[in-house]
């Protein structure tokens, strides 16, 4: 039997594209859905598929044993709102973890949950594992470059990025004339762009970022097709995300959608100056 890896799945394609990899990679891949966000169609891309309740802490934990499990990569959204919502009932192990962890911030709860998987002799891996190739690289990706006016919007964007993902309030920022409009809270990357769209209109920049002491075992920054349209839609001209650490989904779709669109995609190195990858005299290139 080939060796196993496990698939903690939320919403939306990621913990699709995280299953066909390992999958190709000979890799058998036992799908745990987190019942209420995962889609059940992920069973089609994993040789095991089960799931379980949000809260269910100890009962994730038995399905993973009972499988042999020894891996793990966490794939898909969920959203700290089940912290609020009376239908979650949280397990005793589950209450446990929110009891010892230092915070309600993403990486000390899913913190907490790693350790917790590691005295089963479960290791949580880096969620980028089986898509490196899907890393946004440096620069920029699509056909059209950031005007000079981008370029200063994302400089303007990418302190306030950094800083609302450190306090784990979101991931985005949107901007126009170097005025932050929106900041992404728990509605989500597509409803602050939208809501931005209202107050300012369009020519915006979006800018998507990890915190500084991002955990890279969950909650990267991702960018999909889906969100693409949204920003055609909401006025957007510009997209920039941290290299290497933001997740491109469909890369190809995505990069030809954003060209169709004339919206521009560049990827930024953020080294500890926050030196952008971005110049304005870049000619523009897919990778």
């Amino acid at each position: 039997m080939s060796e196993g890896c496990a698939v903690i799945a939320g919403a939306g394609r990621f913990p699709f594209h995280v299953a066909e990899e390992a999958r190709r990679q000979g890799l058998r891949v036992i799908a745990i859905g987190l019942q209420g966000w995962v889609d059940p169609a992920l069973a089609r891309q994993a040789d095991v598929y089960e799931e379980v309740a949000i809260g269910q802490l100890g009962r994730l934990i038995e399905r993973l044993a009972s499988h042999g499990v020894r891996r793990a990569v966490m794939a898909g959204k969920v959203t700290k709102e089940v912290l609020f919502d009376p239908r979650v009932s949280f397990d005793a192990e589950a209450l446990s973890v929110l009891g010892r962890a230092s915070g309600y911030s993403v990486n000390a709860l899913l913190g907490a949950i790693g350790e917790r998987l590691a005295r089963e002799g479960i290791e949580l891996i880096d969620s980028s594992t089986f898509l490196r190739a899907n890393l946004c690289p440096a620069g920029v990706i699509t056909s059209r470059s950031p005007t000079p006016d981008e370029h200063l919007d994302v400089q303007a964007g990418l302190k306030a990025a950094r800083a609302i993902a450190e306090l784990d309030i979101g991931q985005t920022v949107v901007v126009k004339r170097r005025v932050v409009v929106a900041v992404e809270a728990l509605e989500g990357t597509d409803a602050a762009m939208q809501r931005a769209f209202q107050l300012a209109g369009d020519g915006l920049t979006v800018v998507k970022a990890a915190g500084p002491s991002q955990d890279m075992r969950f909650d990267l920054p991702i960018l999909g097709t889906a969100s693409i349209g949204v920003a055609a839609a909401s006025g957007v001209r510009c997209i920039a995300v941290e290299a290497g650490k933001t997740i491109l989904l469909d890369k190809a779709a995505l990069l030809a959608m954003a060209d169709e669109r004339k919206i521009s995609i560049v990827g930024v190195e953020l080294p500890g100056n926050q030196q952008s990858a971005v110049s304005s005299q870049q000619s523009g290139g897919s990778s």
